[in-house]
């Protein structure tokens, strides 16, 4: 795959976002903001981030695995960043969340309805591969009657998803999912939007549908739900079998899904064992896809030297990192007894597996050193420590906080404090517009699910205070706490954590009530039903105006756009579960553009400069990004064995003190041109 690319550096400077919002309403005030705001809503508006613990497996527990933490924080960020780990030798964990930890990327970035049930959907309506979008085509969503929750229009609606490319289909053949181009496989593209790894940490459950459980398992996503995960450790001298079960860790159990996915960045058949050794050898995998050249962490890649945590391990000018290999960082990262061993671990073609004292000549059986076997556990965990690392808490709306944490302090209020620190007045109105609470039917109530200072009831700690933990009653629904239905498209679109795999249901309401839901739950009547189907874990807001498109779907591509969707209570009304239990919708806040303008103004003022312009702990290597295919939708260069060729784009390496701000989305090189 030849590395056409264009630098950033030419281009990023004269694209800096301009979706600041500058309109004020007469005096600057606005009249639904209560004067003085209520003792209740001041209790809980939106704190300062740095207020909260960030959670993770505890120091304890996590001694049980790991030697060296810092040495696992650089290698977790050297494997996120590094383009060696996906199979095509291209993509990397960061080629998907680049800018402010999630992708700006426009063109390819369209995927059919792969989520659609009974069946998948794989009709595009916006476009097609390799389609380069503009803003004429959000929101996705087209209703019957302009501004008005309902029906939809048929004619003009789509059920496409704006999300992320990943690797072409990796094997012979055509790409089943249909992503080609006049017969040359184009990039796959999630059926997601692609969230921002940024502050994920606070998050209980990670992915849209919770599937990344909190505990990590040590192996892959499932946490409990596999019984079977296990590692290997070297005890008295022979291989044993151990559970892993790491509370607070759904990071780590994300971490290790995307590595194997044949979408993201896999070739089929792919296991973590296999990233590792052809690391180590630099050699072809066994399945369809490129040589991993060498074994030298970031061989492809600039480091900066002053890299806040790789500065130290950086050969600029030279590519890579100091250290030769990934063994050696595991080695010094993590206990011994989970990497160091004479024997192999044989796994079967059933997946058998049985300790051998050598490797044999098998084509039916795999060796793997016990470092090869428990490569899951050391990337996970390096992952999910690096990642812990990236929290923004230095917003103009924490400043302002931290400056005035008490309920009681009168600069809260907007109507008296016309000139607030570090953020403006019509952003505090929209604060409080914000974290209005009252259960009206035209109350906007955005805080009773972007909950505290981590603008999310998904959190570990909001589940963590919870009575009844990840389970709850809402409004006579049973839901996961911090999973909703919004009626932003039809349930059977994707059913979300509502859905079910081969071990069985996402959602922690049906484990807890498998049969039917009870009568009475959380102190009230379940008057409706489970109202699980459709609903999607609750993001947190903060950058939120560095990370559009919106939504698990891409729906829309500005903060307005999506803030109206709120103000109408949804697109789809009514909302129902696939057997036709109700589920509650949003109520109707029917704000006014000056109210709307407001909510923007306050966030926007979530964004932390550090992740704009990506300096530390937000600083990277260099990276190139696939960014679509040279052509269009209707014919591409032709690359090697039948893939279209890529369009790279140059992300450019980053010290501590950061960088010009990248491009966003439709922005520059991202967007059309």
């Amino acid at each position: 795959m030849k590395r056409a690319h264009v630098s950033l550096g030419l281009v990023i400077l004269s694209v800096l976002s301009t979706s600041t919002i500058q309109a004020l309403t007469g005096d600057g005030t606005i009249p639904r903001v209560v004067n003085p705001p209520a003792t209740s809503d001041l209790t809980n508006l939106p704190g300062d981030l740095r207020a909260v613990p960030v959670p993770g497996p505890g120091d304890q527990a996590l001694t049980e695995y790991v030697k060296d933490k810092q040495t696992a924080i650089a290698l977790g960020k050297a494997l996120f960043w590094d383009m060696q780990i996906g199979s095509d030798g291209v993509q990397a964990c960061a080629s998907c969340h680049f800018r402010a930890g999630a992708d700006p990327r426009s063109k390819n970035q369209l995927s059919p309805g792969l989520k659609h049930v009974p069946q998948q959907d794989l009709t595009f309506k916006t476009g097609g591969p390799n389609y380069q979008l503009t803003g004429s085509e959000f929101p996705l969503t087209r209703l019957a009657i302009a501004g008005q929750r309902g029906a939809l229009d048929s004619a003009t609606d789509s059920n496409d998803v704006v999300s992320s490319q990943g690797v072409p289909f990796l094997d012979r053949g055509p790409d089943p999912l249909g992503f080609h181009v006049n017969r040359l496989k184009t990039r796959r593209v999630e059926p997601r939007n692609t969230p921002s790894v940024i502050n994920a940490v606070f998050n209980h459950r990670q992915f849209w549908d919770g599937r990344a459980e909190n505990i990590f398992n040590g192996v892959n996503p499932l946490g409990a739900r596999d019984p079977e995960a296990r590692v290997m450790a070297s005890i008295g001298g022979s291989l044993a079998e151990v559970q892993v079960a790491l509370v607070n860790s759904s990071l780590a159990s994300q971490a290790v899904g995307p590595i194997v996915s044949e979408i993201e960045m896999a070739a089929p058949g792919r296991t973590a064992q296999d990233i590792v050794r052809d690391l180590r050898k630099g050699k072809h995998s066994r399945r369809l896809g490129r040589r991993v050249h060498g074994s030298r962490p970031l061989q492809q890649q600039l480091v900066d030297p002053s890299d806040s945590v790789l500065g130290p391990l950086s050969r600029y000018p030279e590519r890579g990192l100091r250290v030769k290999s990934y063994n050696a960082m595991i080695r010094t990262a993590f206990q011994e007894k989970y990497w160091q061993s004479e024997k192999f671990v044989q796994v079967a073609e059933d997946g058998t597996v049985s300790i051998v004292d050598q490797r044999d000549r098998n084509p039916d059986t795999d060796e793997y050193t016990l470092l090869e076997y428990n490569f899951a556990l050391f990337f996970g965990l390096a992952v999910q420590l690096y990642e812990a690392t990236l929290v923004s808490d230095d917003t103009p709306w924490d400043r302002f906080r931290r400056e005035h944490p008490s309920a009681t302090d009168p600069a809260l209020n907007p109507w008296t404090n016309q000139n607030p620190n570090h953020i403006t007045r019509f952003a505090l109105f929209g604060a409080h517009l914000f974290n209005d609470r009252t259960r009206g039917p035209n109350n906007l109530r955005c805080s009773n699910c972007h909950e505290s200072a981590e603008l999310t009831d998904a959190s570990v700690r909001r589940i963590g205070l919870a009575a009844n933990g990840p389970v709850r009653n809402r409004d006579g629904n049973i839901i996961d706490k911090g999973f909703n239905n919004i009626g932003l498209r039809p349930t059977e679109d994707d059913l979300g954590v509502g859905a079910s795999d081969a071990f069985g249901p996402l959602s922690h309401s049906k484990r807890l009530f498998p049969d039917s839901p009870p009568a009475s739950f959380d102190g009230a009547a379940v008057t409706k039903g489970f109202g699980l189907e459709g609903a999607f874990k609750i993001p947190s807001l903060r950058n939120v105006a560095l990370t559009a498109p919106y939504f698990h779907n891409g729906d829309t591509h500005s903060l307005r756009e999506a803030v109206l969707f709120y103000s109408r209570g949804g697109n789809v009304a009514p909302i129902a579960q696939i057997d036709g239990t109700p589920i509650e919708p949003l109520g109707i806040a029917n704000m006014t553009s000056d109210e709307a303008d407001a909510v923007v103004a306050w966030l926007e003022a979530l964004t932390d400069e550090r992740v704009r312009i990506a300096s530390a702990p937000f600083d990277h290597p260099q990276l190139f990004v696939p960014n679509g295919h040279p052509g269009n939708q209707g014919g591409v260069e032709r690359g090697k064995q039948g893939f279209a060729k890529d369009d790279l784009v140059e992300i450019p390496m980053t010290g501590a003190a950061g960088g010009p701000p990248l491009p966003g989305f439709l922005e520059g090189v991202f967007g059309p041109h």
